[in-house]
């Protein structure tokens, strides 16, 4: 049974960037909503314990890396997912990068690449069942 006032029973969320800070946050939430979930990122450790997390829930899940700005590696994922899953509804994406610098000693250059170059995700395709 899912969360009260939401019910993901039988969906499958994917949450990129899921392995820490509020995206580990929302796929936990998304676990006790019912929902199957694969949290992924690219440190293997981490992927390995934000699956286990779910799990932990009594849901499914993958420990599958990802990175975010390559399509192979976001396709390989998506792919993985619908094999396991047979499908999915939900896509979160919480990727990011951080760099700790006081915001005044962040250059304009790197203030303008932070908020202009977004990672290249493509929306997961329905594919036709047979």
């Amino acid at each position: 049974m899912g969360h009260s006032q939401l019910d993901l029973t039988g969906k499958t969320a994917v949450v990129i960037g899921g392995t820490s800070g509020i995206g580990l946050a929302l796929a936990k939430g998304l676990a006790e909503a019912g929902a199957n979930v694969v949290p992924t990122g690219r440190r293997e450790n981490l992927v390995t314990q934000a699956a286990e997390e779910v799990r932990q829930r009594n849901r499914g899940s993958l420990a599958m890396t990802c990175d975010v700005t390559d399509a192979a590696s976001l396709a390989k994922l998506r792919d993985a997912a619908i094999a396991a899953f047979g499908s999915v509804e939900i896509l979160v994406n919480c990727a990011g990068k951080t760099k700790r610098t006081p915001t005044l000693q962040v250059s304009k250059q790197e203030w303008n690449d932070n908020c202009t170059k977004s990672p290249h995700t493509r929306p997961v395709k329905p594919r036709s069942r047979r």
